[in-house]
């Protein structure tokens, strides 16, 4: 019931266009959804309205990162490694519009490098060595536009714990990043209230888990 409510209100903010004040509505439902997504078309429904919004807010770079981030969500719902590498050309379609509107925009290149190791993922051993360098000239970028972006540490810690020990890798050398990160999240502070707030609650669980894992 709850669902078919907010699905009634964004058609009806979709058909009427928007203020200020109807697209940070619309924006907030579509996030709600996005982060209550649970399967792909659920995902690929969300992804779509935050186009729709984007078609109407041109100058506006969060439509298409939440678009974009739902299609990398996707990528690791879908089993078939061809699917998985069609789902993040989309994602990198949205996010290269993003690019565009605002290119000094750090959540962007943080985002980036989220994207880098999710096609990664689809072939570790072949793709590793081709994405690595990218993805970390990405979190540097990110980094530079702003040095308290807590999901860039939080990313980086995650890259490294799961990272063999001989490349660098390993729970001892993520535990500082995570360290990092999860400080980070505790003071940071979003732009606005539709901007990105996401993170906190898997780092802090994969913080303890890799202190659990070092403790044995």
């Amino acid at each position: 019931m709850k669902k078919s409510i907010v699905t009634l209100i964004l058609v009806s903010l979709f058909s009427f266009g928007f203020s200020n004040e109807t697209y940070e509505k619309a924006m907030s439902l579509s996030i709600e959804k996005l982060f209550q997504a649970k399967t792909i078309p659920e995902n690929v429904e969300v992804a779509n309205q935050f186009e729709r919004i984007s078609k109407t807010e041109k100058t506006e770079w969060l439509p298409l990162y939440y678009a974009s981030f739902a299609y990398i969500m996707i990528s690791y719902q879908e089993s078939d490694n061809a699917k998985k590498d069609q789902f993040l050309d989309q994602a990198q379609k949205y996010l290269d519009q993003a690019m565009a509107i605002d290119p000094n925009e750090s959540e962007l290149y943080m985002l980036q490098g989220f994207l880098y190791p999710s096609r990664i993922n689809i072939d570790p051993m072949n793709r590793g060595m081709v994405y690595m360098a990218d993805m970390n000239k990405s979190l540097d970028k990110a980094l530079e536009l702003n040095p308290d972006n807590p999901r860039v540490y939080y990313l980086r810690a995650t890259m490294t714990f799961h990272m063999p020990e001989a490349y660098g890798g390993g729970a001892a050398k993520a535990l500082p990043l995570y360290q990092v990160a999860a400080d980070k999240f505790k003071v940071f502070k979003p732009k606005t209230a539709i901007s990105p707030n996401w993170g906190k609650e898997i780092c802090d669980a994969e913080f303890k888990n890799v202190q659990e894992a070092l403790k044995k």
